[in-house]
């Protein structure tokens, strides 16, 4: 395997396991920030395995998908727009108002595991 295809999979394994350390310590919001760059590392592998380029520096899960040509699911299609929505939470705190926005231990254990079985996916595709 190309070793910048292992380099980006190595490090979305890395951010999967602190979303989890994250997760465990009720940590959700910083949870799903590291599960939403594991998603978006683990695309950018199979994107450098489809076209042998460096991925782009965005971080919108949507569109990464649609350069990876991949035919989601539709719920894969919602994982992926719920992560990116949830990394611009966790990112920019001027859309805040007066407190982070709330996310239940039962959402981050879902997006967990929902994205743990995509990634899992997507390495079949590498």
């Amino acid at each position: 395997m190309d070793p910048d295809v292992q380099d980006w999979l190595r490090i979305a394994e890395s951010d999967v396991t602190s979303a989890e350390v994250l997760h465990d310590a009720r940590q959700e919001l910083n949870a799903i920030f590291f599960l939403q760059q594991a998603v978006e590392k683990t695309l950018k592998a199979v994107l450098i395995k489809r076209t042998s380029l460096m991925p782009p520096r965005i971080h919108n899960l949507p569109e990464l998908a649609g350069r990876c040509e991949l035919k989601l699911a539709r719920e894969q299609e919602r994982l992926l727009k719920d992560l990116t929505v949830s990394y611009i939470d966790s990112r920019y705190p001027e859309q805040w108002g007066s407190a982070p926005p709330e996310i239940s231990s039962e959402k981050t254990g879902r997006l967990i595991m929902e994205s743990k079985e995509f990634i899992a996916w997507l390495k079949q595709k590498l």
